[in-house]
Protein backbone atom coordinates (compact mmCIF):
# COMPACT_ATOMS: atom_id res chain seq x y z
CA UNK A 1 0.00 0.00 0.00
CA UNK A 2 1.13 3.51 -0.60
CA UNK A 3 0.33 4.10 3.41
CA UNK A 4 2.23 2.13 6.07
CA UNK A 5 0.67 1.84 9.00
CA UNK A 6 3.17 1.68 12.33
CA UNK A 7 1.84 -1.14 14.29
CA UNK A 8 5.80 -2.85 15.53
CA UNK A 9 7.32 -1.57 12.74
CA UNK A 10 8.00 1.84 11.74
CA UNK A 11 6.45 3.67 8.93
CA UNK A 12 9.36 3.39 6.61
CA UNK A 13 8.79 0.09 7.27
CA UNK A 14 11.83 -1.11 9.60
CA UNK A 15 11.89 -1.85 13.28
CA UNK A 16 12.70 1.23 15.69
CA UNK A 17 12.80 1.84 19.53
CA UNK A 18 9.53 4.05 20.16
CA UNK A 19 11.31 7.15 19.92
CA UNK A 20 12.33 7.04 16.35
CA UNK A 21 8.57 6.54 15.37
CA UNK A 22 8.16 10.33 15.83
CA UNK A 23 10.99 10.78 13.88
CA UNK A 24 10.13 8.22 11.14
CA UNK A 25 6.97 9.90 10.96
CA UNK A 26 8.41 13.72 10.87
CA UNK A 27 10.57 12.12 8.22
CA UNK A 28 7.64 10.36 6.60
CA UNK A 29 5.61 13.45 6.18
CA UNK A 30 8.63 15.72 4.58
CA UNK A 31 8.85 13.42 2.16
CA UNK A 32 5.38 12.89 1.35
CA UNK A 33 5.29 16.99 1.60
CA UNK A 34 7.64 17.51 -0.98
CA UNK A 35 6.37 14.61 -3.12
CA UNK A 36 3.31 16.53 -2.93
CA UNK A 37 4.93 19.79 -4.08
CA UNK A 38 6.68 17.74 -7.33
CA UNK A 39 3.22 16.32 -8.33
CA UNK A 40 1.69 20.34 -7.99
CA UNK A 41 4.70 21.70 -10.32
CA UNK A 42 3.90 19.33 -12.65
CA UNK A 43 -0.22 19.77 -12.18
CA UNK A 44 0.53 23.51 -12.93
CA UNK A 45 2.80 22.66 -16.01
CA UNK A 46 0.13 20.56 -17.51
CA UNK A 47 -2.20 22.75 -16.87
CA UNK A 48 -0.49 25.77 -18.79
CA UNK A 49 0.12 23.16 -21.55
CA UNK A 50 -3.97 22.18 -21.48
CA UNK A 51 -4.45 25.95 -22.00
CA UNK A 52 -2.17 26.37 -24.21
CA UNK A 53 -3.33 23.33 -26.35
CA UNK A 54 -7.37 24.47 -25.73
CA UNK A 55 -6.11 27.82 -27.15
CA UNK A 56 -4.46 26.81 -30.32
CA UNK A 57 -7.40 24.30 -30.88
CA UNK A 58 -9.98 26.99 -30.87
CA UNK A 59 -8.22 29.01 -32.92
CA UNK A 60 -7.42 25.93 -35.31
CA UNK A 61 -11.29 25.10 -35.36
CA UNK A 62 -12.00 28.77 -36.65
CA UNK A 63 -9.09 28.73 -39.28
CA UNK A 64 -10.36 25.56 -40.30
CA UNK A 65 -14.30 27.07 -40.43
CA UNK A 66 -13.03 29.86 -42.25
CA UNK A 67 -10.98 27.76 -45.26
CA UNK A 68 -14.43 25.90 -45.53
CA UNK A 69 -16.52 29.22 -45.75
CA UNK A 70 -13.68 30.03 -48.52
CA UNK A 71 -13.76 26.93 -50.11
CA UNK A 72 -17.26 27.19 -50.54
CA UNK A 73 -17.30 30.63 -52.02
CA UNK A 74 -14.36 29.61 -54.23
CA UNK A 75 -16.54 26.19 -55.87
CA UNK A 76 -20.03 28.92 -55.92
CA UNK A 77 -17.69 31.23 -58.25
CA UNK A 78 -16.28 28.74 -60.24
CA UNK A 79 -20.11 27.38 -60.76
CA UNK A 80 -21.13 31.23 -61.74
CA UNK A 81 -18.18 31.27 -64.20
CA UNK A 82 -18.71 27.80 -65.45
CA UNK A 83 -23.03 29.16 -66.29
CA UNK A 84 -21.32 32.16 -67.71
CA UNK A 85 -19.48 30.36 -70.37
CA UNK A 86 -21.68 27.99 -71.04
CA UNK A 87 -23.88 30.89 -72.11
CA UNK A 88 -21.73 32.50 -73.96
CA UNK A 89 -20.90 29.38 -75.65
CA UNK A 90 -24.25 29.13 -76.59
CA UNK A 91 -24.39 32.55 -77.90
CA UNK A 92 -21.43 31.79 -79.54
CA UNK A 93 -23.14 28.66 -81.53
CA UNK A 94 -26.52 30.62 -82.45
CA UNK A 95 -24.29 32.95 -83.86
CA UNK A 96 -22.32 31.31 -85.55
CA UNK A 97 -24.86 29.73 -87.60
CA UNK A 98 -26.58 33.11 -88.46
CA UNK A 99 -23.33 33.75 -89.85
CA UNK A 100 -22.52 30.54 -91.85
CA UNK A 101 -26.65 30.99 -92.50
CA UNK A 102 -25.54 34.58 -93.73
CA UNK A 103 -22.68 33.60 -95.64
CA UNK A 104 -24.94 30.84 -97.95
CA UNK A 105 -27.43 33.11 -98.48
CA UNK A 106 -25.18 35.74 -100.03
CA UNK A 107 -23.15 33.22 -101.69
CA UNK A 108 -26.24 31.55 -103.46
CA UNK A 109 -27.46 35.25 -104.59
CA UNK A 110 -24.54 36.33 -106.06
Amino acid sequence: MWFEGINGRGVLGRVTPEGDVHEALTERLLAAEREAGFHERDMSAFERERIDLEYRVTRMEAELEALRQRRLEAYARWWNARDDRDRVLHICRRLRRRVDKARRRSGEES
